[in-house]
């Protein structure tokens, strides 16, 4: 697609979400109750349990009734797919860290699978909701369509055409493994407050997204798919720190060089290219 070919793949950062609802369960006559069933209920003809059971299978959608619980970065480098995961506990961690990787790859493009129509403007809400002042990046407040500058592969794949296809469509057209294989994003409410460890399930499925997002581009532009890097950013906690901007001192020196040391030669040529690419204050 020519729409693609313009893009430097390494200059794009790839993400997708996971949301929750804010609750487990709705009480009757609270606030929140009462916001949703104002939404939800507008003919007055849903009774009580109706409207809870709307609130468990539809609050995750909307950012009023919802929470960010997890997000998945995803780089292009040398030709291998390199993913952080951001799943904190508290929900204004999660988007501070998330928006300070943005703010670091301030140069690169935003892309996703509904990005620009879901995934952004849910987390610049919640950060706005959490008192974040969010990266201009996240930022499309008084912009026209047309002057967002995301990729958002949905759009893109269906240009002029009435329908659009899902993520799962698109990756088993190319022939590419279902991101779905496991839980799906209307799973993750339930799976989030009822399943013990369960964050770790949903982060998983939120990094099958990207990746899956990833090779969707790579074949649109009649390209290979990728294959995951081995973890050299991934649950590695310095690395995520100085992906997104942390301080690098003496200390960080120090565990950064003694990290490397422990790596592959394939696996540093790897790291230094991404900490030359984003760490201003750890190149050299």
């Amino acid at each position: 697609m020519r729409e693609l070919k313009k893009y430097k793949e390494e200059g794009l950062l790839f993400y997708d979400i996971e949301t929750a609802r804010l609750e487990n369960s709705l009480e009757t006559d609270s606030p929140l109750y009462n916001s949703w069933d104002y939404k939800i209920n507008k003919d007055g003809e849903m009774t009580d349990e109706e409207v809870k059971g709307s609130f468990k299978s539809e609050a995750g959608l909307y950012p009023e009734f919802a929470k960010v619980v997890s997000i998945v970065v995803g780089k292009i480098v040398k030709g291998k797919i390199f993913l952080i995961t951001v799943d904190n506990a508290e929900e204004k961690d999660l988007l501070e860290e998330f928006n300070s990787i943005v703010s670091r790859n301030a140069n690169s493009t935003l892309t996703g699978f509904v990005n620009i129509g879901f995934d952004t403007p849910f987390v610049f809400k919640r950060m706005i909701i959490n008192g974040i002042t969010a990266s201009n990046s996240l930022d499309s407040s008084g912009l026209k369509p047309w002057e967002v500058s995301e990729l958002d592969l949905a759009m893109v794949w269906k240009g002029t055409s009435f329908s659009r296809a899902s993520l799962t469509n698109i990756a088993t057209a190319f022939g590419l493994p279902s991101p779905k294989d496991d839980i799906t994003g209307a799973d993750v409410g339930e799976v989030y407050w009822n399943e013990p460890g369960g964050l770790k399930r949903i982060s998983s499925y939120c990094r099958r997204d990207v990746v899956t997002t990833i090779n969707i581009f790579k074949r649109m532009r009649l390209e290979e798919a990728l294959e995951v890097a081995n973890g050299i950013i991934e649950d590695q906690p310095l690395i995520i720190n100085l992906f997104g901007g942390g301080p690098y001192g003496v200390k960080e020196q120090k565990e950064l060089t003694g990290l490397f040391k422990t790596l592959s030669e394939e696996q540093r040529d790897y790291g230094f290219v991404i900490l030359n690419a984003v760490v201003s204050s750890a190149k050299g």
